[in-house]
């Protein structure tokens, strides 16, 4: 059953990337976004979200970050896609658990974690309103 029946259409296809460590939350996050109509790719550290970029023709409308991440973590990918020019077409949101964390300069903004659905599905839905 959808979350909000507003952003659940089937022409509704906006992509994601979401970049998390854990499993049970990238997993269960996955689900969630794609019961709303979202088509989702997923990556579980930045290393593996830059090679799935790398194979994208099309960018996805907006990255769900986490920021502490085994191989490569978030403050890491971040510069990547700055340093490549890539972080000027793509809005990044960061997902922590971590609310002192410093943000990476160039992020759309933070949504803590355990992540509140109904501010998660606004927030995708103000970031990608131009996109």
């Amino acid at each position: 059953m959808p979350y909000r029946a507003s952003v659940s259409t089937p022409q509704h296809r906006t992509t994601l990337l979401l970049v998390e460590n854990n499993e049970d939350v990238r997993e269960a996050l996955r689900e969630i976004l794609e019961s709303e109509g979202y088509r989702v790719l997923t990556a579980t550290n930045g290393q593996d979200a830059l090679n799935l970029l790398a194979e994208q023709e099309r960018m996805p409308s907006l990255v769900l970050l986490d920021l502490v991440m085994p191989v490569m973590d978030g403050h890491a990918f971040i510069e990547h896609l700055r340093g490549t020019g890539a972080l000027a077409r793509m809005q990044v949101l960061v997902l922590t658990a971590h609310p002192t964390l410093p943000l990476p300069q160039g992020v759309a903004g933070r949504l803590g974690k355990p992540v509140k659905l109904e501010a998660l599905l606004d927030a995708i839905a103000v970031h990608t309103a131009t996109a």
